[in-house]
């Protein structure tokens, strides 16, 4: 088994915790930036959702309904035709204009944007870079990580309103990580 693997459905429990006080079982969800479909599979189980996902690679894993994102700030999916959009440890790997123009998208085909993401610790920084390394070897990451100030500095400056839950982890797991839930 691969370690992404084993990562990737670990991460999806922390997941499912921090969003499940925020998600309706039976709703449409987007799951943009899917990679494997790891993550997506185990949210849909555990939350009890439907689920799709994108991504500007396919590379799936998981039968999860997937379409391919032609263009890095353009979400293939037509307005509103989603309950929730999520992005989950992915908006760190793409430039930092582009998080904004993602972020945009993601309002225009859901209702509510779901964000868990890195906050950026020495070990946390070093652990994704490795993990990725490990994962997709090939791929281009860019590592444009934000601190929780940031974002919110980010959603406000865009005019959306948020929730916030910090995620409780173990002491042995590398990475510290922060949840949203986004409105207009």
């Amino acid at each position: 088994m691969k370690l992404a693997y084993i990562t990737s459905t670990y991460r999806a429990g922390l997941i499912s915790k921090t969003y499940c006080k925020w998600v309706d079982a039976r709703k449409k969800v987007l799951d943009i930036g899917c990679g494997t479909g790891v993550v997506a599979d185990e949210l849909r189980k555990s939350l009890k959702i439907e689920i799709a996902g994108c991504d500007i690679d396919s590379y799936l894993t998981r039968n999860v309904p997937f379409k391919k994102m032609e263009n890095f700030s353009i979400i293939p999916y037509k307005k509103g035709e989603f309950n929730y959009t999520m992005f989950n440890d992915v908006l760190h790997h793409t430039e930092y204009q582009n998080q904004e123009k993602l972020i945009k998208e993601a309002v225009r085909v859901s209702k509510k944007v779901l964000v868990f993401e890195l906050i950026p610790t020495f070990t946390g920084k070093i652990s994704d870079f490795l993990i990725n390394k490990i994962h997709n070897p090939n791929m281009n990451i860019p590592y444009t990580y934000r601190s929780p100030n940031d974002w919110k500095t980010l959603f406000k400056s865009m005019g959306l309103k948020y929730k916030t839950s910090f995620v409780k982890k173990p002491f042995w797991y590398p990475f510290t990580h922060i949840g949203f839930l986004i409105e207009k």
